[in-house]
């Protein structure tokens, strides 16, 4: 099949030759459109010439321009008092301080106090376990106390007096109802 069409096309070049009798200039699908949309803009201009020039006005222009220069009109110059402004500025920048000096003292809470775990009430305590944050799911006071790093003198303030006076005033029935 491929050489019957090889054949016929070898055929047809020979009777009628290798040109058709039609051509394009160089360049010419390139150019076409730029000069179709051009020629179709220039047609659609008008014949008539729209502009003209007053008479006389070459003669004149020259006087014109330096009686204006000649003569300049004084422009009114509107004249901003800095004192007059500065003067508005006072309330807003009394009232910006008044607040900053408010928010300051308000969030500054720390006062240079430290606390200390003597600061912390037995009440305080009570209400931590109680509102579950002592659970011994969590593990948080014994991580808490394996924390705290207590030094052998930790407890050399402790007098005997002291300690001795402790326990008398410990309540033991208590303990032994607990205990049962």
């Amino acid at each position: 099949m491929d050489k019957e069409l090889k054949n016929n096309i070898d055929f047809i070049n020979q009777k009628v030759g290798k040109k058709t009798g039609f051509s394009i200039p160089n360049n010419y699908f390139e150019d076409i459109e730029e000069g179709l949309l051009s020629s179709i803009k220039t047609e659609s201009f008008t014949k008539k010439n729209s502009f003209k020039v007053p008479g006389n006005y070459f003669n004149e222009i020259e006087d014109d321009i330096f009686a204006k220069i000649s003569n300049p009109q004084p422009k009114e110059v509107k004249i901003i008092s800095l004192r007059k402004r500065f003067l508005q500025m006072v309330p807003v920048a009394a009232a910006a301080s008044i607040l900053l000096f408010i928010g300051l003292n308000y969030f500054n809470t720390d006062n240079g106090s430290t606390y200390t775990i003597d600061d912390i009430t037995e009440a305080d305590i009570t209400a931590w376990y109680e509102n579950g944050y002592g659970d011994t799911d969590d593990d948080e006071f014994a991580i808490a106390l394996n924390t705290i790093d207590l030094d052998s003198d930790a407890f050399s303030d402790i007098s005997n007096d002291n300690l001795e006076e402790y326990l008398d005033g410990i309540d033991s029935s208590t303990y032994l109802n607990e205990i049962q």
